[in-house]
């Protein structure tokens, strides 16, 4: 039989759980973020380590995204009214970061950044502005949401 108690530590681990993935993630998605950073402030870089850096920063990105899919699914089961608001402002975010990221990529294909690199480091400096941006966002929002419900008894 499970108690309310036992729910109760279950919730609080599974919150505490996520915020320590959601760190991670950040982690390793501004470390790739600047990786490309330091990348796009030099010359043009040989095809092969391009497409290295960049792969680094869109898997970084798609673990975060999918992390965030998790997490949102899991506040909107659990959480309280409370932060409907901030969840909504994170959601509208998020996809707003997709169409933007979508779009980023689409234009700027391997061979269309060799070709226009002062381009690319512009378009790329925007783009990585705007992670860093969605990445503040979840930090002041979202880490204390999971931070309230770890500390739920």
């Amino acid at each position: 039989m499970i108690t309310h108690a036992s729910r109760a530590v279950h919730f609080n681990a599974t919150a505490a759980f996520l915020l320590g993935r959601l760190e991670d993630a950040h982690s390793t998605l501004l470390g790739a973020v600047e990786e490309l950073a330091e990348l796009t402030r030099g010359a043009v870089p040989d095809k092969e380590r391009l497409i290295e850096v960049r792969w680094r920063v869109s898997e970084a990105s798609l673990v975060r995204r999918l992390l965030w899919g998790r997490i949102h699914a899991y506040l909107s089961e659990h959480a309280t009214g409370e932060f409907e608001s901030s969840l909504r402002q994170l959601q509208q975010a998020d996809m707003r970061l997709i169409r933007t990221s979508t779009e980023h990529v689409g234009r700027w294909i391997t061979d269309a950044v060799i070709d226009d690199w002062p381009g690319y480091c512009s378009a790329s400096n925007a783009m990585r502005s705007r992670l860093i941006e969605g990445i503040e966002l979840e930090k002041r929002l979202l880490y204390p949401i999971l931070e309230a419900l770890v500390d739920q008894a």
